[in-house]
């Protein structure tokens, strides 16, 4: 239900929002402070995961070298990598976000269906989009260029969430 709620308030935001918003939106890729908070956050999990899988998940590789290695690396991504590091950071947390909701799902027939199949969507997005960030940076310019196509984005991601949405109160345990 978490899900639908999330996505169908996107949506409502979306279509009705403002240039206010557009102009937020429009400044979100290259914000320092979304980089902070998205990539920060995506660190941040990624972090506490290494911290957490069992051993057997490591290959053999000792866990502190791992902790340091990508520890070091995504805090260099700051300093080099500064360019649309949020949309990244935001790809990041919804590949961990999907992890988790396919994890939730399984085995939770038929209402894991809507959610496996919005994960997935939502999968493909964050993969193309932290492989090639200037699609989602181009994405979001047009989503926020004029109301139309804030409408448009909108009813798309409501229908999303209130599909997750009724899934969820059908098929409560």
């Amino acid at each position: 239900m978490a899900t639908g709620i999330t996505l169908a308030g996107l949506g409502l935001l979306l279509l009705f929002s403002g240039e206010k918003f557009s102009s937020v939106l429009t400044a979100l890729p290259r914000s320092r402070a979304a980089t902070f908070v998205l990539w920060g956050g995506a660190f941040s999990w990624f972090i506490f995961h290494l911290l957490t899988i069992p051993d057997v998940d490591l290959a053999g590789f000792p866990r502190s070298w791992l902790i340091a290695l990508f520890g070091g690396a995504g805090l260099l991504a700051f300093k080099f990598l500064p360019d649309l590091l949020a949309l990244r950071g935001l790809a990041v947390l919804v590949l961990f976000s999907c992890n988790e909701l396919l994890s939730a799902g399984f085995g939770q027939l038929p209402y894991s269906r809507v959610l496996a199949g919005t994960a997935y969507m939502l999968i493909l997005a964050a993969l193309w989009g932290g492989a090639s960030p200037y699609v989602w940076r181009n994405a979001i310019d047009w989503v926020a260029r004029n109301k139309r196509n804030r409408v448009i984005a909108g009813s798309g991601v409501l229908v999303l969430g209130a599909a997750n949405l009724l899934a969820g109160l059908v098929w409560l345990p």
